[in-house]
Formats: structure tokens, C-alpha cells, sequence
């Protein structure tokens, strides 16, 4: 081989390698370090259904190499390990400070990423043993691809207040009458000097008195 063949096979492969390490470079540049602030599982897809791989830690730092859509779910890496957290438990830096990736995602600059079901887990989950239930898992992937059923109820309700009402005007009780102020019963007044009682039945002037003398013994 001459110098110039030499020559040519080096400068065609300089582009080659570039490309190569660009394209590998690019998923590095692009995942983020987070911190895992509580007790988690790393998921086997975006949502709680989907199997656990590992147990993460609290303190256990990991790479994130984006979210899904909404930022709820992010696909992060530990070791060999890979799979889906929740990302309410993710917390990175920021200059101002550390902040959740859930919520500061896009001024982290985490990138949004799909969840391909198929290619995710014949990439990482061939040798798992829930990898033979796939087909299951792979249904309830098809009915939510985003990792969240729909909401079965509907809006909450807007409160509206009543409306107002003027007060109620509250009569004042009129006092109590006292003792012996009614009136009189009908038919006047009982003839002074009587000594029966009202309402009892008393002799006629009219008729001979009802009551007899005793006969006395002789």
C-alpha cells in the first residue's frame, strides 16, 4: 500500500469516527444528575403498574435521560439498572439551588421522551422474569401511552354562594297580662250575697224546696 492510498483511508475515516463519537456523545450531553429523595421503584414503564426493577434509595444518585409528556414520569438509568421514576421524587441542581424535576423540568432542561414499549423493554427486560408477561403489560400500554388512564369523573362542580337575603324583622313579644285582668264570663255578674259556688245548681224561688223534713219519731 502506497502513502497515498495511506493517505485517503486516514482522511475518509476521520469523518466516520467523528460521526461515531457525536452520535454517543449526544445521549450523555443530553441526560442530567438527580437525586432520589425518597424510598422509590424504578419502574419497568411510566406508571405504578408496571413491574419493579430495583428499589432506589433515598440519596441514590441517578442519570436522567428525560420525561414524558407532562414531566410526571422520568426514564433514568442506575448501573445497569434502567427504568421509569416518578418524577416528584427526582430533585436536581440548579445555580439558585436544588429543585424537583417534576416541576423545573424545562428550566433543567430535561428533554421530553416516549415511552416505546416494545423497543424499551426488548432492549432492557429480556432476561427479567416478568418479561413473559409482556403481552398483558403491553395492553395496558396500548389503552394509556402516556402512563395515565383518563379521569372517570368529571369536573368538580363551580360553588356558586346563594344569594343574599334582607334579614328577617323580629317583633318584639308583647308583655304578659297579669293575674285576674280577663273578662268577665257572659251573663253578667252572680247576685251579691250569694254564697254558692259559681256553676252550682241551686233551688228555684218557683217550686217548693226539693228538700223534705225528716218525719220524727214519736
Amino acid at each position: 500500500m502506497n502513502a497515498k492510498q495511506q493517505t485517503w483511508i486516514v482522511r475518509s475515516s476521520v469523518p466516520g469516527v467523528a460521526l461515531a463519537l457525536a452520535l454517543w456523545a449526544a445521549p450523555a450531553a443530553a441526560a442530567i444528575t438527580a437525586t432520589v429523595t425518597a424510598g422509590v421503584h424504578l419502574r419497568a414503564g411510566p406508571q405504578i403498574v408496571y413491574p419493579s426493577v430495583v428499589i432506589l434509595q433515598p440519596g441514590t444518585v441517578v442519570q436522567v435521560f428525560g420525561c414524558e409528556e407532562g414531566y410526571n414520569w422520568c426514564d433514568v438509568q442506575l448501573g445497569a439498572d434502567r427504568g421509569w421514576v416518578d418524577a416528584a421524587f427526582l430533585q436536581a441542581p440548579l445555580p439558585a439551588g436544588p429543585v424537583i424535576v417534576s416541576s423545573n423540568a424545562v428550566a433543567l432542561g430535561v428533554p421530553t421522551v416516549s415511552f416505546v414499549f416494545n423497543t424499551y423493554w426488548g432492549n432492557y427486560y429480556s432476561a427479567r422474569p416478568w418479561y413473559a408477561r409482556r403481552a398483558y403489560y403491553y395492553g395496558y400500554w396500548g389503552r394509556y401511552p402516556h402512563g395515565r388512564p383518563p379521569p372517570i369523573y368529571g369536573p368538580p362542580p363551580i360553588y356558586r354562594p346563594p344569594p343574599s337575603r334582607p334579614p328577617a324583622v323580629v317583633r318584639p313579644t308583647p308583655p304578659p297580662r297579669p293575674p285576674g285582668s280577663g273578662r268577665p264570663p257572659s251573663g253578667g255578674r252572680p247576685p251579691s250575697g250569694s254564697s254558692l259556688a259559681p256553676g252550682r245548681k241551686h233551688e228555684s224561688a218557683r217550686g217548693p224546696s226539693r228538700l223534705r223534713p225528716r218525719p220524727v219519731c214519736r
